[in-house]
């Protein structure tokens, strides 16, 4: 053995270098290449790999040129450059292939076997061609060493590679194990045996032969020995590693089942397990609780045989669908033993193993409240709260199903319009509660005197309709509306009072009247008027020629198309005040006809004109891009900007093209979106109420503003209000007229201002012509007023002349 140590005399230092250099790499490729599962792979973690593998490089490069040269052996000098640029090279290769399949989520056995193959080549290459480079006058092949050497280096690079990965998976996962630090100094070790086992192989064997005992004795295979050794050990430290996954994989295993436990066990709704015929094969207390609310059997039997008639199909279809591979969800009713029917929605998944169906898990979650709830909602929705007939929206909805018929034949059917006379002086006398009351029971004398097929609905205060399906014959609706005239005629009593009320009734028929919802319910409300200014309690059939008021409105309805060619239309503008510093806050532009013959002729003639011959919509066409040009000029002249408010009709409203027709104008007058205001009725609101929204919302996002005109003269619904998306409401003059005056207007308005306040809508308060009013407004925190009291309507000329206060 003496020998053996003579030939392999080693340098102490170089020793200690070559193996500090190469358990140095080894411990940066391990612990500095790998990262938290949780840490993305971004640009700096890919230059925190890069500074890994120079350094790595670094230190395998100082192991292999250190490491022959602590043998004291003869080196050669003559190509120990090009030794230095090798070694580089190669330890550059290793290191970076090593680091690249370590990081990589996922390897296949192909790939590390590859990865092995590679390294340990790269790694015999450039040791070989090193060992060429420093021993050529001493190296001389021994086949059997140079194979042995060979073979350890082999095992060597598969068992570093593999001590890598999965030292590296197993930090990702948070996992620690004490055997680490061990297996990366034993891969240390090995790595720095390599070039120390190549120089031995190439050894004369004349060496240890003139060593005496050594030849004979095989004592050089000692190193061969020791390397096998630290191979063996650094291919079982690994194993640790797995053991440990193993242990991590085993108890997240155990914890999921768990999960899937309580989430079966302790769900709050009732859980079944289907197999793949869809029998119960399972469930759980809450499942158990349901089969006995049913009186059945539910365990092993196919769940669609607990069902009868349409549910059994229901549920039959549902099962077939889910065991097929989809999940699903339908809702079925459950009779139960006491024969009370609940409701459960039954959400199925399949259970899929190896890519087949098994069977199903399914889910009964109890809706019963739920679904009565929807039923109160929809009711709610579609009738009204007092009486418990259909509402306005219902009655609207459904007239336009009768006279919107399609391709079908048209059938003909009559449409009542009902109004209960003198109604407001029952409300004045007895309040507003048996005012309830009696309209109540004035529903249910109505709904008495019509026939059974009839639709009957409350459109509102005491105004009522009714749709006669199949009636078109005069004498046949005179005979129903006769009725409900006759009905009213007896007193009747309410409560502990005799109530004297008569009804009017106005009559429109369907086609010969108009095909028209909209237009059949004008013609009826129309005639009902009729009725009402020729006595009362009476009813009326609606008169196309009598709706046409004179001859001259005809003219004046031809002459309107042309008014704006001709100039003969222009614009007033009202000022707003805030009644608190007494300065104009914004302007209504107000339009005006100027006829040559008539002189000027009031907006509430001729607009209505406009409406109905379509001329409304040029016509606030031209009042915008009017108004937007004397904003634009006011600007220019130096005045504040202020908004300025244009009437958008119904009619304009419905026009798919407003939304793009008002950016147009805006853009071409160059007016600021935020300094128009659009003002829009109530009633508007209430038609198309879909398409309405959308519009608004188009022109909010725009910049536009819009306020609700005349707001509590018509029929909207408190309820969803919120929804729209306005900033304004304008109280109706009509309230601010009689709110001195009236306890009932200043009810309403007050109303109105505390739900605007409530809503964060501004609130302006139309016709102020008092200072009893303005007073009282200002007591009811309503600040901003229109009205005679400040300012007329004046043209542009002298709003620019006068400073209004």
């Amino acid at each position: 053995m003496n020998d053996i140590l003579e030939i392999l005399s080693l340098n102490g230092v170089y020793l200690t270098i070559a193996l500090l250099g190469s358990i140095a790499a080894c411990m940066l490729i391990t612990y500095g290449a790998a990262w938290k599962q949780s840490e993305l792979r971004t640009g700096r973690v890919r230059r925190r790999q890069g500074i890994v593998i120079l350094l790595g490089t670094a230190a395998f490069s100082i192991g292999h040129i250190v490491a022959p040269l602590s043998l004291e052996l003869p080196v050669s000098g003559d190509y120990y450059a090009v030794h230095l640029a090798f070694t580089v090279l190669g330890c550059l290769a290793a290191t970076s292939l090593a680091i690249r399949y370590s990081v990589v989520s996922s390897n296949g056995a192909g790939r590390f076997f590859l990865t092995g193959l590679v390294v340990s080549l790269t790694i015999l290459l450039f040791d070989y061609a090193n060992v060429l480079f420093l021993f050529r006058d001493l190296a001389v092949w021994n086949p059997d060493l140079v194979a042995m050497t060979s073979l350890l280096t082999f095992c060597t690079g598969f068992a570093v590679i593999r001590l890598i990965t999965l030292s590296n998976r197993n930090r990702e996962h948070g996992l620690h194990s004490r055997w680490s630090m061990p297996g990366i100094v034993l891969a240390g070790v090995a790595l720095f045996g390599v070039p120390l086992l190549c120089v031995l192989s190439v050894l004369p064997l004349d060496t240890y032969n003139r060593s005496g005992e050594i030849g004979e004795n095989r004592a050089f295979l000692f190193p061969y020995l020791v390397m096998l050794a630290v191979v063996c050990c650094l291919v079982a430290v690994p194993d640790e590693f797995v053991r440990i996954r193993e242990k991590l994989q085993s108890r997240k295993i155990r914890e999921r089942e768990q999960h899937y436990i309580s989430l079966y066990e302790h769900n709050p709704d009732g859980v079944l397990e289907f197999d793949y015929q869809g029998t119960v094969v399972g469930m759980n207390a809450q499942a158990d609780s349901l089969g006995k609310k049913l009186g059945k059997k539910v365990l092993g039997v196919r769940f669609s045989d607990l069902f009868v008639g349409e549910q059994r199909r229901i549920v039959a279809e549902h099962m077939k669908l889910v065991l097929g591979g989809r999940p699903g969800t339908v809702d079925i009713d459950l009779k139960g033993a006491d024969g009370n029917v609940q409701s459960y929605s039954l959400t199925s998944l399949p259970i899929v193993v190896d890519r087949r169906v098994v069977g199903a898990y399914s889910i009964a979650k109890n809706i019963t409240k739920r679904k009565r709830d929807q039923e109160t909602i929809r009711h709610l929705a579609y009738h009204d709260e007092l009486t418990g007939l259909a509402n306005r929206r219902s009655f609207e909805i459904t007239l336009e199903r009768y006279a919107n018929y399609g391709e079908r034949k048209p059938e003909p059917f009559t449409l009542l319009f009902v109004d209960l006379d003198r109604f407001k002086r029952v409300n004045d006398f007895f309040g507003h509660a048996f005012g309830d009351l009696v309209i109540q029971h004035a529903g249910r004398l109505i709904k008495e005197s019509i026939p059974s097929n009839a639709f009957l609905a409350r459109m509102g205060g005491d105004e009522f309709t009714v749709i006669l399906p199949g009636v078109c014959s005069r004498a046949e609706a005179e005979k129903w509306a006769g009725s409900i005239v006759e009905r009213f005629t007896a007193p009747f009593e309410v409560g502990k009072h005799t109530v004297k009320l008569s009804a009017s009734v106005g009559i429109s028929r369907y086609p010969e009247d108009g095909v028209s919802s909209e237009l059949l319910t004008k013609y009826a409300d129309s005639a009902m008027y009729e009725a009402k200014q020729n006595g009362s309690s009476q009813y009326r059939f609606y008169d196309a020629a009598q709706d046409r008021t004179s001859l001259e409105e005809i003219r004046l309805e031809q002459e309107l198309e042309y008014a704006i060619e001709r100039n003969q239309l222009r614009l007033l503008y009202q000022p707003k005040f805030d009644i608190r510093s007494g300065l104009p806050i914004g302007y209504e532009a107000l339009i005006r006809w100027d006829h040559p013959e008539h002189g000027e002729i009031s907006p509430l003639r001729f607009i209505p004109l406009a409406e109905k011959s379509g001329m409304i919509v040029p016509i606030e066409q031209w009042v915008l891009r009017t108004a937007c040009l004397q904003a634009k000029r006011w600007q220019a002249g130096g005045r504040d900007p202020l908004p300025i408010a244009v009437n958008v009709s119904q009619v304009h409203l419905m026009k798919p093209d407003i939304y793009e027709s008002i950016l147009d104008t805006l853009e071409e007058t160059g007016l600021d979106p935020r300094l128009l205001e659009l003002e829009i009725t109530e009633s508007a609101m209430m038609h198309n109420e879909e398409h309405v929204i959308e519009i608004l919302d188009q022109l909010k996002g725009a910049g536009i503003s819009v306020s609700m005109d005349d707001f509590g003269t018509g029929y909207s619904s408190l309820s969803y209000l919120h929804s729209l998306p306005i900033s304004c409401l304008k109280i109706d003059r009509s309230f601010i007229r009689k709110i001195t005056t009236d306890k009932d207007s200043k009810a309403i308005a007050e109303m109105i201002i505390s739900m605007a306040r409530q809503l964060d809508l501004k609130i302006i308060a139309e016709g102020v012509e008092t200072s009893e009013q303005v007073a009282l407004l200002q007591e009811l925190q309503c600040y901003n007023v229109q009205g005679f009291y400040y300012s007329r309507p004046l043209p542009p000329e002298q709003l620019e002349r006068e400073q209004v206060s």
